[in-house]
């Protein structure tokens, strides 16, 4: 796959883009086709030795990749122009044997599933990290309180932990659909040209000996038209990117100027601006953030080819394969950030506590008026005093109703009891217990991915 660096190299892994080259892509058809020749001579239906010369003869290097670009467009697929020059490289008396029983579609479809595997280790690996990262997260603030926010406005209090605990938690739904695709959603095809295969191979069950050997799974049929295997590859791709996405919606709107509640990782050179020295910018957030919607657009593409008539479709198979190898890299390359992201989130405490006590009148007058029943004549006016001047100052109700209490001649009661009122942890709910809950499951999600 050839990518424009400045335009989309910022975006997708650099490592999944480089096993998507069109180097790599040659090498997983010759692995493909030498595995055939291999399979089959084990099971006599070849003439002995036709594997190791076509290997001696089928290097990579022998291979004139340009030239198997250039004549693509003649065939509509790389797999002709691949096995016309395979054949000219070989012994004359291998020849005949070389892609016998196989179609352009089975070379093409199983050479992505082969390049599709590394790539979906790499992507496990990362969710595993990131996990890791959002359990360092919850327990380090699993009390420290902010305000839960609904329709964009603040409404009562959370705490951070628990929002971290929703990141994991939209992970942790998806990372099962991603360990399933490695481990067995990845299927050798190998129908022939229309998919009702050879009956030597069925009667052997190559098929499976050389899915075995290529660590593909084997399809209950081969899967020209009944692309499935591909549809459900880039459904868990594009949920993993909408969990992605919801994450760095939050990070972005907390790192806000007037919030200042989170900041991205301080790395030297990102974030800048051309014209503004002051700014840092949620450079990390925007990349992940692009590549999810980049996602949602490549799944889109993939749903409408999902249908596919007779034994091989015109145009549909070969919309496919775009969307389906650079979705793949750039929820890799999300995943790489996320993980560069939430391991050095910054992370702030006190601008959390702030920005919530500008609005703690909100859930705190009704308790503060049970607490001060008895002094109800009294107390009324020192709240609705405080309540005012904490909006009209734009500073917390509770740093200003502190001062205002003490100077008063009204019996407060115990300093615990008022501290508990005041304190936002008194209002968040089974935010604890929902960190634990979380923290067990991320546990578990770990132990069951063979990638952490």
């Amino acid at each position: 796959m050839k990518i424009n660096q400045l335009i989309n190299q910022p975006f997708v892994h650099p490592d999944i883009a480089n096993e998507f080259s069109d180097r790599a892509f040659v090498q997983a058809m010759i692995d493909f086709e030498l595995i055939i020749l291999e399979i089959r001579e084990k099971n006599q239906l070849i003439p002995n030795d036709v594997f190791q010369q076509s290997k001696q003869a089928l290097t990579i290097d022998a291979f004139d990749i340009d030239a198997i670009g250039a004549d693509t467009y003649l065939s509509g697929n790389a797999a002709v122009p691949f096995v016309k020059q395979a054949k000219s490289l070989l012994p004359s008396d291998t020849r005949p044997y070389f892609h016998q029983t196989l179609t352009s579609q089975d070379v093409i479809d199983t050479a992505m599933m082969l390049m599709l595997k590394p790539a979906f280790n790499r992507i496990n690996q990362d969710v595993a990290d990131i996990l890791g990262a959002c359990k360092t997260l919850i327990q380090a603030h699993k009390t420290t309180p902010m305000a839960g926010r609904t329709l964009m406005q603040q409404a009562l209090p959370i705490t951070f932990g628990t929002k971290v605990s929703q990141w994991a938690a939209s992970l942790i739904a998806v990372a099962p659909y991603l360990v399933q695709v490695a481990q067995s959603g990845l299927y050798l095809q190998w129908g022939g040209p229309v998919g009702v295969s050879d009956e030597d191979n069925e009667r052997f069950a190559l098929p499976q000996q050389v899915a075995a050997a290529l660590g593909l799974s084997a399809p209950l049929l081969p899967w020209h038209t009944n692309r499935q295997p591909i549809y459900t590859i880039a459904a868990a791709l594009d949920a993993c990117a909408g969990a992605l996405e919801n994450i760095v919606e939050d990070i972005a709107l907390m790192s806000q100027s007037e919030l200042g509640e989170l900041a991205e990782p301080a790395v030297e050179g990102m974030g800048g601006s051309s014209s503004m020295p002051h700014k840092h910018n949620p450079v990390l957030c925007a990349l992940i953030k692009a590549g999810a919607i980049r996602m949602h657009g490549h799944m889109s593409v993939i749903s409408n080819t999902t249908a596919q008539p007779f034994e091989r479709a015109l145009g549909q198979w070969h919309a496919s394969w775009v969307p389906l190898v650079e979705g793949t890299a750039l929820v890799g390359g999300s995943l790489s950030y996320l993980k560069t992201l939430l391991q050095g989130l910054q992370v702030y405490p006190e601008r959390m506590a702030a920005n919530l006590d500008l609005n703690s009148d909100a859930y705190l007058t009704k308790a503060l008026e049970r607490h001060f029943q008895a002094n109800a004549d009294s107390v009324y006016p020192l709240i609705k005093q405080a309540s005012k001047q904490a909006h009209d100052n734009h500073i917390g109700f509770v740093a200003t109703l502190r001062p205002l209490l003490k100077k008063s001649s009204i019996s407060v009661g115990t300093n615990s009891e008022l501290d508990n009122i005041l304190s936002p942890l008194s209002y968040c709910g089974a935010a604890t217990r929902q960190c634990e809950t979380t923290l067990d499951a991320i546990e578990k999600i770990n132990d069951k991915n063979p990638s952490a």
